[in-house]
């Protein structure tokens, strides 16, 4: 059941996509989400609290997502995850919008949750490529955090094109995969 606040988390990820966080005024979420201002403030005390909601809302989801799947090797857990993340950002470009704009300010004290989850991705993916030099799919010298941030970019940068996601996945995993195999 979509309920009003999540509408409202919703129009809210739609206007700060389009505008940074200081012009965007809660007038014009309750405006656009056609709610009363009071009902605004009913489900959240200030901008900064909804802000911060629809950041851990986003992130949140993303996480349960990349957690779901799982394959029957690193190789595949790999493909799950670009894949994953790939649709995840097309699905939602206002969160991914969003993100984007703040993710230099996530080690913000009002963000430090926010920045937790986005190290609970990053960690997900090391656990990834650890066990895929485990199972001897992935080279041994390969540094697991340098190519975490390599595919984490990769996807970030194609993502910004207008690329199908399924093409964009399958060519990050092969460009990746024919570089860190064994």
């Amino acid at each position: 059941m979509f309920c009003k606040k999540d509408s409202i988390l919703g129009v809210a990820t739609e206007l700060f996509s389009k505008k940074p966080y200081h012009m965007v005024a809660m007038d014009d979420i309750a405006k656009k989400a056609r709610v009363a201002k009071g009902t605004l403030y009913y489900h959240f005390k200030s901008k900064e609290e909804l802000y911060v909601a629809l950041l851990q809302d986003g992130l949140d989801n993303l996480l349960v997502r990349l957690k779901a799947e799982s394959g029957a090797d690193a190789v595949a857990d790999l493909k799950l995850f670009i894949n994953g993340l790939s649709s995840f950002f097309n699905e939602r470009k206002d969160f991914f919008e969003v993100l984007k704009r703040e993710e230099g300010k996530l080690l913000s004290k009002r963000l430090k949750n926010c920045y937790e989850k986005t190290c609970s991705i990053r960690d997900l993916l090391h656990s990834i490529l650890d066990k895929g030099i485990t199972e001897g799919h992935f080279r041994k010298d390969i540094d697991i955090q340098i190519v975490s941030e390599i595919i984490i970019g990769m996807i970030k940068s194609a993502i910004s094109g207008n690329i199908e996601t399924q093409r964009l996945s399958n060519a990050i995993v092969d460009v990746l995969i024919h570089g860190i195999m064994a």
